[in-house]
Formats: structure tokens, sequence, C-alpha cells
């Protein structure tokens, strides 16, 4: 059973890992503002709000939501099962620090429904988890199980979480009609997709990438940020980065070794990216 939370400051991390026997019913009441963002990696669960006018959130398996509750007065309920789930819940001003000046500009209908004290929840049901996010969730999750928690780390991983978040709020709102991707289209994108996860030491470009499945690279750098969420070689220095940072954790290899494992020829180009990604470079790990 595992029920841990890591207190950063201005935000809470909460991770589940437990199997309920029953329905588990809880009356929430709270009289200030709460914002979450809540993974349901297993499981599921309601909140429904006493005030019938106010919103109602369920969450269930491999899903995720985004919300805010000016005040909470309902019904919580954890239904039986195993439930795995990664929470995180945190204040208006831990976001604000992330976007600094820009906070409004960026934060769209969100910063609206905090100015005006009105609830909001990004999706009206549950959204499957991108896969984009499920490295950062697993990366939270090892973490959480350490003697010794890395809080700076976790900051950082929360803080990519929320940028993801955010660009999608950006893209909800330019355009009230979703991209629409046929199954051919959807295809192509998974293919890139496993492309890329199996060729990670290989340099490979758009225009390969797009010659293979046969579109043109515009169409393939728009279609693959509509699913996955970034831009094809953002998507590409994640994976790296992330295989990096476990080969360094798990593996006797020098840091050339690990560069031409996730694709650099060059080592100091390698820590360069690595630094950036993750804000330390890749011997603190050594």
């Amino acid at each position: 059973m595992l029920n841990k939370k890591i207190f950063l400051d201005g935000v809470v991390i909460i991770v589940n890992n437990f199997n309920i026997a029953s329905q588990l019913t809880f009356d929430i009441k709270q009289d200030s503002p709460f914002i979450k963002l809540h993974f349901e990696l297993e499981g599921k669960i309601d909140f429904q709000p006493n005030n019938k006018n106010d919103i109602s959130i369920t969450i269930e398996d491999d899903q995720y939501n985004f919300f805010y509750l000016p005040i909470i007065d309902g019904v919580l309920n954890w239904y039986s099962g195993i439930r795995k789930s990664v929470e995180i819940e945190c204040t208006e001003d831990f976001i604000r620090k992330i976007f600094k000046n820009d906070f409004y500009k960026i934060s769209g209908i969100f910063g609206k429904a905090l100015r005006e004290k009105t609830a909001f929840k990004m999706w009206e049901e549950g959204e499957k988890i991108p896969k984009t996010l499920k490295p950062v969730l697993d990366n939270i999750i090892k973490k959480s199980q350490e003697k010794e928690t890395d809080l700076p780390y976790l900051e950082s991983e929360i803080i990519k979480i929320f940028l993801y978040m955010f660009s999608k709020i950006n893209n909800k709102e330019k355009t009230n009609s979703q991209l629409y991707l046929s199954a051919i289209e959807q295809e192509q994108i998974t293919k890139v997709e496993t492309t890329l996860q199996k060729n990670i030491q290989a340099s490979v470009t758009v225009e390969e990438l797009a010659f293979a499945i046969g579109i043109n690279r515009y169409k393939l750098n728009r279609n693959f940020k509509h699913v996955y969420g970034e831009p094809i070689f953002q998507y590409l220095t994640r994976l790296r980065m992330e295989k990096a940072k476990e080969i360094l954790s798990k593996k006797s290899m020098n840091i050339s070794e690990v560069a031409y494992e996730v694709g650099y020829k060059n080592p100091q180009h390698f820590t360069v990216a690595f630094k950036k990604y993750f804000g330390y470079v890749p011997s603190k790990l050594k």
C-alpha cells in the first residue's frame, strides 16, 4: 500500500497505490480555493457537489483532469478495486510563479475563472492521459518512493506538466473545433512515434519521417503535435533525456557512452542539452 504526500513550496503531490475492498464516501467541505491536476492511472473517483449548479468531476482508468473550485461542498467517492493515482494540488501563486508576468495572457479561460471566482474544469469528462506525460508521472512515482526525496527535481517535473497543460488550454481556446484526424492519419502518427521510440540513437529528419509515411512535412508536424502535444523534435529530445537519465541512474557507463546511447556524437553537446532539460549536469547522477 502506498499513500505518499510530498510538500513543495505551494504544491502538494499525492501518490496513491492501494486496493479498496468496498466503495468509500467522504463528505468534503472547504471554504478556500482548490486547484488540482488529477491523474487516475487505475481506478475511479467522482465528486458530486451538494449544490447542483456547481460542477461534478468524474475521473476513471487512465484519465486526467485539471480543475479549480472556489469552494468545495459535496461528496467524494472512491470506488472499489485498485486505485493508482498522482494528484497535484497547488496554489495560484505557484502557477503565477511559473508564468510570471505572462500569467493572464497564457492562462486563458482558467485565468478568467480565477478572476471571477467561478468553477472551472478543463475537460467535461476525464481525458485520456497523454503519452507525453506518462514518463513524467512515472518519474514522480519513482522519486516519491526514495528515502531522500529530490524536491528540486520533483518541482521541475511538476512545472513540465503545467507547461503542457497550459499549452492545451491555449490550443483549446484558439478553436472550438478540434482538428479531426482520420484513422489513416492516426496510424501514420503512431508509426512515426514508434519510429522515434525505436531509433533514439539515430539521426533522423522530419523530411525522412514524412517521406516514410507518405505525407508532407507541414502536415506531419501539425498532426504529430495535435496527437502528442509537442513538436516532433521536442518529443524526441524528451525521449533521449529520459533514457539518458535512466541509464545514468542504473548503469556504470561514462558520460560519453551515455551520450552515444541516446544519439549524441559530441558528449559536450549532450551535457548542454541535459542541463537545459533537467537543470543540472548529467555527472550529478553518477
